[in-house]
Parts: C-alpha cells; structure tokens; sequence
C-alpha cells in the first residue's frame, strides 16, 4: 500500500500494487505492474468521478526508474 498524488483528483489517494516479478540469481530481470487497486472514495465509489487511471504512468516510472 502507498500514497500517490492523483492525477484525476489531484489529491493524495492509497492504491495497492500488483507487480510480477521476474527473478534470475537473486537479480530482477523484469518488473510488470498486473493490477491497481485505488482507494479513493471519489474515484471508487459508485456513481463518483470517472477514473481514467492516468496514475499507473506515475506508478510505473516510480517504481522501475
């Protein structure tokens, strides 16, 4: 679980990360983002906000850069 700024609400939001991890002799070769789960009320709750999930960029580029 991790806190990002939100690119929809702009405004910090949880999201819980799926990764799948691929390792070689203790060395990651390759790292894929399977799922996001987001815990904004306004952006998960029906009938909230439309959520685009321009945040799995942000998340990428942080967690692999």
């Amino acid at each position: 679980m991790k806190s990002v700024l939100c690119p929809e609400a702009n405004e910090r939001a949880r999201v819980m990360c799926e990764w799948i991890i691929l390792v070689e002799g203790g060395r990651i070769l390759r790292r894929t983002l399977r799922q996001i789960d987001c815990l904004h009320p306004r952006l998960s709750e029906f009938g909230g906000k439309d959520c685009r999930w321009v945040c799995e960029k942000l998340i990428r580029k942080e967690e692999v850069g």
